[in-house]
Order: C-alpha cells, then sequence, then structure tokens
C-alpha cells in the first residue's frame, strides 16, 4: 500500500490481518518503516506491505521514509482543482522508482469513505485522482472506496486483489499460523513508538527514535526488554521523562501491555531517554536507529 500520509494505510493492514500489527495514531506519519501482514483467508492467501506516508523534505529521515514507502513498489517492479497533494506521490515516484508509467497492476483505493458519502463528492474526487493514476502506471485497476470503520468496501477490495493475483500453492506464502515475517524486538519498538505519539503532543514524537538495546527471552515466563528514547534536544528529554518520570512510566506502561498481548506472556520493560543531537538529520543516526532500510 503507497499514499499520502494518514490516508489510513496502517488501518487496512491491521483490518485485513486482523491483528493490530501496525501502529495507528491520530497523527500523520507515524509509520516510518516496511511492515508485512499476511491476509490468510479459504480463498486468499496475500502479503499485503504497509509503507510509509510519501513525503518530501530534507531531513535524512524525510529521504529514509520515502526511500521505504516507495521500496515495496520496487520489489514489485522486479517479480485540477482539488489540491490533494498528489504531485508529492508523482515526484517520490520518479525519484525512487524510475520513469513512469510504472509497470505494475494497482487498485486506486480511497479509504475512510465512510467521511465521504455523497456521490457528487466521491466523484470529484475520483477526478482529480484517476487520470493521474492512469500517467503513473501502466495497469490501473477499478477503483475502490473502502472504510475500516464502516466495513465499506472491504470484502469487494479482497475480492479485487485475489483477481489480480497468480495462483500458487496454499501454504506456499507463509505458515497458517502466521501474521508477519518481522520479529519482536521491531514490534516491540514500534508499540513504544507508538505511546510517544499517543502521550507526547505537538513536535516531539518525530524527534525520538527508539532503540531497542536488550531483548532477553531466557525466562519462558517473561520477556525482558531494555530500550532507549532518542530525542534530539534536552527540553524534549524533560517532556518525555515527565515530573518525576511519570510520563516516561505511563508510555512504558501502555507499550508493555501491547507487547504483552501479542507475545502471549509477561514482560518487563525497563525505558531510558538520551539526548542525541539532530538524529533525524544524519543519515548515520536514522539508519543506525533502524529507519533506513526495511527488515
Amino acid at each position: 500500500m503507497l499514499g499520502l500520509p494518514n490516508a489510513g494505510k496502517s488501518s487496512l493492514l491491521n483490518k485485513f490481518v486482523g491483528e493490530s500489527l501496525a501502529i495507528v495514531t491520530p497523527k500523520a506519519q507515524t509509520t516510518w518503516q516496511l511492515l508485512r501482514g499476511y491476509i490468510a483467508r479459504p480463498d486468499l492467501e496475500a502479503v499485503i506491505t504497509d509503507t510509509p506516508g510519501l513525503q518530501e523534505g530534507t531531513k535524512a529521515l524525510n529521504s529514509a521514509l520515502s526511500k521505504n514507502a516507495t521500496r515495496a513498489l520496487s520489489l514489485a517492479r522486479q517479480g485540477g482543482e482539488i489540491d490533494l497533494g498528489l504531485d508529492a506521490i508523482k515526484n517520490v515516484l520518479e525519484r525512487e522508482c524510475g520513469t513512469l508509467p510504472l509497470k505494475l497492476p494497482v487498485i486506486p483505493t480511497f479509504n475512510k469513505a465512510d467521511l465521504l458519502r455523497k456521490p457528487e463528492y466521491r466523484a470529484e474526487i475520483e477526478g482529480a485522482v484517476l487520470p493521474l493514476i492512469a500517467e503513473w502506471f501502466e495497469r490501473p485497476l477499478e477503483a475502490r472506496w473502502i472504510s475500516v470503520a464502516s466495513g465499506e468496501g472491504v470484502d469487494e477490495w479482497l475480492e479485487a486483489v485475489k483477481a489480480a493475483l497468480p495462483e500458487g500453492e496454499k501454504g506456499a506464502l507463509f505458515d497458517e499460523d502466521a501474521l508477519t515475517d518481522q520479529n519482536l524486538r521491531d514490534f516491540a519498538s514500534e508499540f513504544i513508538r507508538e505511546q510517544c505519539f499517543m502521550q507526547l503532543g505537538a513536535e516531539i514524537p518525530y524527534s525520538i527514535a527508539v532503540q531497542i538495546e536488550s531483548f532477553n527471552e531466557s525466562d519462558p515466563k517473561l520477556t525482558r526488554i531494555e530500550a532507549v528514547l532518542h530525542v534530539e534536544r534536552d527540553s524534549q528529554k524533560a517532556v518525555v521523562l515527565g515530573a518525576k518520570g511519570s510520563k516516561i512510566k505511563s508510555i512504558g506502561t501502555k507499550a508493555r501491555e501491547k507487547i504483552e498481548k501479542l507475545i502471549g506472556k509477561k514482560v518487563f520493560l525497563s525505558l531510558k531517554v538520551k539526548v542525541t543531537p539532530h538524529w533525524a538529520r544524519e543519515s548515520r543516526w536514522v539508519e543506525r536507529f533502524g529507519y533506513g532500510g526495511s527488515k
């Protein structure tokens, strides 16, 4: 899935997989890495990839997020009057994927359909978007309106995916009980970052990188995780810690609960905050913290 920030891609992945794998917050640009989830239905097995929202910016982090977003398209290639920010998509596609149109099928998907019910509004948006999709992709398929909140279009979208995919042997893509190929360390990092977005206001969450220092599963009843939250300034560190450590404690508590639900056992989670000046502007730090490429 590829789209602009806050288009609801992560919510769609969770809906199709049937588990809250991708972090979801009210803030735009929450997703920083590729996340692959497995759709497993009696008549359909498919891998769905959540990507960061396409964006343009000068920070090393902006560049890395756009590269992560378009990497999904690169892999696929190898095997008006309404301002919707679509120029950003075209610019990033050309920069990261090469000459347009791209030679792969695409299903133009309009998410959050429950927020725009009137047919004339939908037609207006389609009129602005679909001609551009036809310029950027050689094989655009029928456009779909979809909503995680109401369920509109979900089954129809999956049927469209099924029709577009080649037939394969059942179980060839992933194990029957698997949800993803991502490792638990990555999920722990993302769940911590999710709580930073949920519990910290303004721009601070966009300046926080989460680094898992240790992930100890030697005790069958308890997983011990130590993580560092890297911020860019001392003032941000004070906010993340909160009065007498209250905010970092709250972030840790909520993240721990979600990690426990995913792995099915108790978790001891230790969080520290460290100032790493201007980390989001430097490629070496972005890559070290794991945001420079897919896992």
